[in-house]
């Protein structure tokens, strides 16, 4: 039986993932387009995991320049204070804000992005969906880890489900064993061709989580 619901956070709770692609494209456009475009289309191929990752795969094999964590912070600060402001009036995925309503008392819901946990706990915070989460946890612990830990306050694998979009998430439901939910969306349509749980409404999950209990 399903106790358990593991989500990632943008574009499975929140419609954000699109905010976070724009903005990445943001914060590096004072940057040669070549070099620019390249790090977006970097960015869309590596869906889910830390931004920190992102900035410093753009500085060495991007720029082709010398790591340093300023720089790093620089640009991830930068990034920050571009996504904070919308994702905290953008939209709901569709059936995300029910589902959490009507299930966060019969299923134990925690988060488990690629968002830096402080930044990830003061979105949720702000949002008032902390009510809903029985933990929010984000980088620098990876997603497995994270599923990992959450595993160890007392469910078997059988009894928790991992929800994304990404391909990062369906590796890190596989890598731990967990089943996996898709949300889909025109970015993943090839990632997630084989999978056997799609949805396109969160509401969807009621049914999938009942024919796996």
């Amino acid at each position: 039986m399903i106790r358990a619901i593991i989500f990632d956070f943008d574009g499975v709770i929140l419609e954000s993932a699109v905010i976070k692609t724009a903005a990445f494209g943001e914060v590096v456009k004072g940057y040669p387009k070549d070099k620019a475009d390249a790090f977006v289309a970097y960015h869309m191929s590596h869906m889910g995991i830390s931004r920190h990752v992102k900035f410093r795969y753009f500085i060495e094999e991007i720029l082709k320049e010398e790591y340093t964590e300023e720089a790093e912070k620089a640009l991830a600060d930068d990034f920050e204070r571009i996504v904070y402001e919308q994702v905290m009036k953008c939209a709901f995925v569709p059936g995300a804000e029910e589902f959490l309503r009507k299930n966060h008392e019969k299923y134990d819901l925690y988060i488990a992005s690629g968002t830096p946990d402080e930044e990830m706990n003061r979105i949720v915070g702000g949002r008032g969906l902390g009510k809903y989460f029985k933990g929010v946890y984000g980088t620098p612990m990876k997603k497995p880890d994270i599923v990992r830990m959450i595993l160890e306050k007392g469910y078997d694998r059988s009894e928790a489900v991992f929800v994304g979009d990404a391909g990062t998430d369906m590796k890190a439901a596989a890598e731990t064993g967990l089943a996996f939910i898709g949300r889909s969306t025109p970015e993943n349509t090839e990632v997630f061709a084989d999978i056997e749980y799609k949805i396109d409404n969160l509401m969807q999950i009621e049914k999938i989580v009942g024919e796996l209990s």
